[in-house]
Formats: structure tokens, C-alpha cells, sequence
């Protein structure tokens, strides 16, 4: 049951490796971002199921989503930032080995809101600037939904220690993916 839970996180991770270009509505586009991309996607679904196993309720999926848009605002007004695609990878390690080490739990949780501030920022690079609200809207939107999925996940991983331990490995490939890529 552990290894299928595992396959089954990356079977449905992979096909969302790369983003597509955005070329459809702006609101589409945001709708679809998250989805689009391995390394947004894992961080979301890891940042929520990180939020049930430590309890942590709303207050961390909130947090992580008003720093992302913080980001993304950050990002459509300045550009790029050094190290954001870096940060971006060791975001989903960092969630990963947060589910495998119980102890460390709290303390890495903390840290997905840093994170999302260079989710955010990737996203507000990448909307085009004209639309940027509208991409927000959307990126926003499915990033809650996001965090809520991984939130239900969590509740669930909580009272199955070997599913726990079967998610953090799939997370740990789903980083090693992203850094490889």
C-alpha cells in the first residue's frame, strides 16, 4: 500500500513537470500555474499536509498563501531575485524530509511561508505584466484549493505512520525531479 501511494503521488506529479507557455487567458493561465509545475505543485500539497501533522490548522496555509502573493507582487514590480529558483527546489526537499522527521516537524513547517515568498515571486515573473492581476486571481485561487487537498491529505497521514513515511518519499523523489531538472 505504501509503495502505490507513493507511485500514485508521482505518476500524477509527473506530467506536471515543466510549465506549459501561458498562452491562453491571463484567469486561465493563473488557474492552470500551480498544476503546471512539479515543484509549485509539491510544495503546496506539502505545506498543507505539513499544516494537519502539526496541527497548525489554518494559520500555516494562510501564511504560505499571503507570502506567495506577497511574492508575486514582489515579483511583477522588480523582476527576478538571485537564488529563486534554488530556494524553489530546496522548498519541496524541505517539506519532504519535514514529513519524515517528526521531531523537526514544527520547525520546518515554519519555514514553507519563506518558501512561498519565492513561489510567489517565480509567478509574478511570469505573468505577463498586463494581466498580472488576473494570473493572481487564478494562481491564488488554485493554490488554496492546493494547500486545502495536502490539508485533508495531512489529517488523513496522521494516523498512518507508514503512509506518512511513504508521502515523504515521494516528495523527496518529487525534489530530486525538480533538482534535477
Amino acid at each position: 500500500m505504501k509503495k502505490i501511494f507513493a507511485l500514485a503521488l508521482l505518476m500524477v506529479a509527473l506530467p506536471a513537470f515543466a510549465h506549459p507557455g501561458h498562452d491562453g487567458s491571463p484567469l486561465h493561465d493563473g488557474l492552470l500555474h500551480p498544476l503546471t509545475g512539479l515543484d509549485h505543485l509539491l510544495m503546496l500539497l506539502g505545506t498543507g499536509v505539513l499544516a494537519a501533522l502539526t496541527r497548525r490548522n489554518l494559520a500555516l496555509p494562510l501564511a504560505t498563501l499571503a507570502s506567495m502573493f506577497a511574492g508575486a507582487v514582489c515579483g511583477h514590480l522588480f523582476g527576478d531575485v538571485l537564488g529563486m529558483e534554488a530556494m524553489i527546489a530546496v522548498s519541496v526537499l524541505v517539506a519532504g524530509a519535514a514529513v519524515l522527521l517528526p521531531s523537526r516537524q514544527l520547525l520546518l513547517a515554519l519555514a514553507m511561508p519563506v518558501f512561498a515568498l519565492f513561489h510567489g515571486w517565480a509567478h509574478g515573473v511570469e505573468a505577463t505584466p498586463s494581466a498580472f492581476w488576473l494570473f493572481s486571481a487564478g494562481f491564488v485561487t488554485v493554490s488554496g484549493l492546493l494547500l486545502a487537498v495536502g490539508f485533508g491529505v495531512g489529517c488523513l497521514l496522521r494516523r498512518h505512520s507508514g503512509l506518512q513515511k511513504a508521502f515523504g518519499g515521494g516528495m523527496l523523489a518529487g525534489a530530486a525531479l525538480v533538482l534535477a531538472g
